[in-house]
C-alpha cells in the first residue's frame, strides 16, 4: 500500500481534522515556493495550525485573517498574499506577524483562492466539517429549546392537575380543557424532541 497521503483522484480518504489542516496546508507551501511573502505567511501557519480556520470567503471581520491567491493556470487579479487585522489591511507579512503577537490563541481566518484541483478538494473537506459542525449546533439548539418548553408545559399541567384536585377551589369548567390542551402539547413537543435526537445520532 502506498504511503503517500493523497491518491490520483484527489484528497485522502476522511481523518484527523487537524492532520488534514496540515496537509492542506503543506500542500499550498509547495505551490507558493516561488511567491516569498505567500510561502513565509504559510510557514507561519504551519507552527500555528491549531488555530487555522478555512473559510469559504474572505472574512475581514475577525480578529485576524488572511487571503491566499494562489492560480498556476489561470490569470486572476489577486495578490498572492494579503493579511487583516481587526478588519486593516495589512499587506507585508512580517506587520502582520508583529499586529498579530498579542493574540496568540486568536483563531486565524484563512480564504484561499486557487486553480489547483488538489488543494480545492482539501479546502472543500474543511468548508463541509464546519457546515456539518453549524447544522449540528444548530439542532442542539432547537433540542435545548424544546426541552425549555416541555419543562414550561410540565409546569403549566402540574399547576392545573393542583387547581383541579383542590377540594376549596369553586369548580371551573375550562380547567380539564386546559389540562387536555397540556398533555397534547406534552405529546406534540416529545415527538419533536425524538426527531431531532433521532437526526443528531442517526443508527
Amino acid at each position: 500500500m502506498s504511503n503517500n497521503p493523497f491518491d490520483r483522484s484527489g484528497a485522502s480518504a476522511p481523518q484527523d481534522p487537524m492532520e488534514e489542516t496540515r496537509q492542506t496546508l503543506a500542500h499550498l507551501a509547495r505551490l507558493t515556493m516561488g511567491i516569498p511573502p505567500a510561502h513565509l505567511m504559510v510557514g507561519y501557519l504551519l507552527a500555528h495550525a491549531e488555530r487555522v480556520r478555512f473559510t469559504p470567503a474572505l472574512d475581514t471581520e475577525a480578529p485576524l485573517a488572511m487571503a491566499f491567491g494562489v492560480h498556476r493556470r489561470i490569470e486572476v487579479p489577486l495578490v498572492p498574499w494579503e493579511g487583516f487585522a481587526h478588519g486593516v489591511p495589512i499587506p507585508d507579512p512580517l506587520l502582520w506577524i508583529e499586529a498579530a503577537r498579542g493574540h496568540t490563541r486568536t483563531p486565524i481566518a484563512i480564504r484561499v483562492s486557487t486553480d489547483d484541483r488538489l488543494l480545492g478538494a482539501l479546502l472543500a473537506r474543511h468548508f463541509e466539517r464546519h457546515h456539518a459542525g453549524d447544522a449540528r449546533r444548530q439542532r442542539e439548539d432547537q433540542v435545548q429549546r424544546l426541552r425549555q418548553q416541555v419543562d414550561q408545559t410540565l409546569d403549566i399541567y402540574a399547576e392545573l392537575k393542583r387547581l383541579l384536585a383542590d377540594p376549596d377551589r369553586d369548580a371551573d369548567g375550562h380547567l380539564p380543557e386546559f389540562l387536555l390542551m397540556a398533555e397534547e402539547q406534552m405529546a406534540h413537543l416529545s415527538q419533536e424532541l425524538t426527531a431531532l435526537k433521532g437526526q443528531m445520532n442517526p443508527s
